[in-house]
């Protein structure tokens, strides 16, 4: 299956990205990007846009560019650090890209980002299990 594939393939069967507006839409070798927009469920009491919405838009990118090669993995860990808030974004960016993968275990950087002004809010270190090694 090929990039444009996967891509469309997860848009369309993942219910869980779909029930908190974000979808895959940039996939290569060693990247991934995803976007989200933001709506009324998106924001915390505080009106800014969710800290869960961020991680989990992190951690789906992450996941994204790990599993380009056709194989099946789960989260193993994470780091993750939350750098700003915004409360004015209609859209948010998260990109990965792969470290290093190996047999069993790969290693992803993602970061989520405002797209119009490129402010980062928040950025993480995932590590992946592979199921199918």
């Amino acid at each position: 299956m090929d990039y444009q594939e996967q891509i469309q393939k997860v848009n369309d069967t993942n219910p869980f990205m779909r029930h908190n507006g974000i979808r895959a839409v940039v996939l290569t070798d060693t990247e991934s990007r995803v976007e989200a927009e933001i709506t009324a469920d998106s924001l915390n009491s505080m009106a800014g846009v969710h800290g869960g919405l961020l991680f989990l838009m992190a951690e789906v990118a992450a996941g994204l560019v790990t599993r380009n090669d056709g194989r099946r993995y789960v989260t193993l860990d994470s780091s993750f650090r939350f750098i700003s808030g915004t409360n004015r974004a209609k859209t948010l960016l998260g990109e990965a890209r792969l470290i290093k993968r190996g047999k069993t275990i790969c290693f992803t950087h993602a970061a989520v980002k405002e797209p119009d002004t490129g402010k980062l809010l928040a950025e993480g270190d995932f590590t992946f299990y592979c199921l199918d090694a």
